[in-house]
C-alpha cells in the first residue's frame, strides 16, 4: 500500500509555520482515512523524508535569493522556513514531524521508531522487571539474582 503514497504529485508544504499536505496528498489521506495514512507513513518514513527534503530545498533557494540576490520577497518569506528547519533537524535526529490536517487533526510521523517490539515474546522478571529473550535466560537470572525465591517455590508441600 505504500506505493500509493509514492506518487510524485504528493507532498508537503508550509502554511504559515505549519507543515501541511498539498492538495493531492490531502485528497489521498481523505481516501485512505487518517488512521491508515498514519500507519503507512509511520512504516515508510522515507516517503515523508522525501517530502520534507523538497521543503528543505525550497528553504535553501529562498535563503540564497535573500542573501545573494537581496530579493525582498524571499527575505520576507524566510521566517516560516527557518522555523521549519528546526523541525527538519529534529526529524533527522529521530524526532517527530507533525503534519497538520483540516479540522485540527494532526498526523505525527517519526523517522526512527519510537520503540521496538520484539518479534519473539520476551520473558520478564516479576521482581526487577528486566526482560529476557528466552525462558533459559530468565531461569539463569532467577538463580543468580533471586535464589531465595526459587528455594521458596521449590520446597515440597
Amino acid at each position: 500500500m505504500a506505493h500509493a503514497f509514492e506518487d510524485s504529485s504528493l507532498g508537503l508544504k508550509l502554511k504559515g509555520y505549519l507543515v501541511v499536505p498539498n492538495d493531492a496528498l490531502e485528497n489521498k489521506i481523505a481516501v485512505y482515512t487518517m488512521r491508515i495514512a498514519q500507519d503507512i507513513l509511520s512504516e515508510h518514513p522515507e516517503i515523508v523524508d522525501g517530502w520534507l527534503g523538497r521543503i528543505h530545498q525550497e528553504y535553501i533557494e529562498k535563503k540564497k535569493a535573500c542573501e545573494f540576490e537581496s530579493d525582498p520577497v524571499a527575505c520576507f518569506n524566510l521566517s516560516p522556513y527557518e522555523e521549519f528547519e528546526k523541525q527538519y533537524r529534529s526529524w533527522n535526529d529521530g524526532g517527530m514531524i507533525a503534519i497538520s490536517l483540516p479540522g485540527n487533526r494532526t498526523l505525527r510521523v517519526s523517522k526512527e521508531p519510537l520503540f521496538a517490539v520484539s518479534k519473539t515474546p520476551a520473558d520478564t522478571c516479576d521482581v526487577c522487571m528486566q526482560a529476557f529473550g528466552s525462558g533459559k535466560e530468565l531461569v539463569k537470572h532467577f538463580k543468580d539474582k533471586h535464589p531465595a525465591m526459587i528455594e521458596r517455590v521449590m520446597l515440597p508441600i
